[in-house]
């Protein structure tokens, strides 16, 4: 890689994989070049570095998500006015319902 840089001066940009064998040659072959990785390359490694940082921070997930609230007991069905006097995103909460 480096000897065929070497002969092609003026290569500005270089896309490759991320073969340290490859970044050594294209800095040997043609040291002032950008290395760049292509798209391919990226989103293959994009999962593994993802995991890498959430496992080095993972110390700190307790800290950064606040504890949930408590859940409020199940009490009597509320009659229709008191349904009323429920905030809105109460009412739309407690009438869901899963139906076949």
């Amino acid at each position: 890689m480096a000897a065929w840089l070497r002969t092609h001066p003026g290569v500005e940009v270089v896309c490759r994989d991320g073969s340290l064998v490859y970044c050594q040659g294209i800095t040997d072959g043609a040291p002032d070049s950008v290395q760049v990785s292509d798209r391919f390359h990226l989103w293959q490694g994009l999962p593994k570095r993802a995991g890498d940082v959430a496992a080095a921070h993972r110390g700190c997930l307790p800290s950064a998500v606040p504890e949930p609230e408590p859940a409020m007991p199940p009490g009597p069905a509320a009659s229709s006015d008191q349904a009323d006097t429920q905030p809105a995103a109460t009412r739309r909460t407690s009438s869901r319902r899963c139906t076949r």
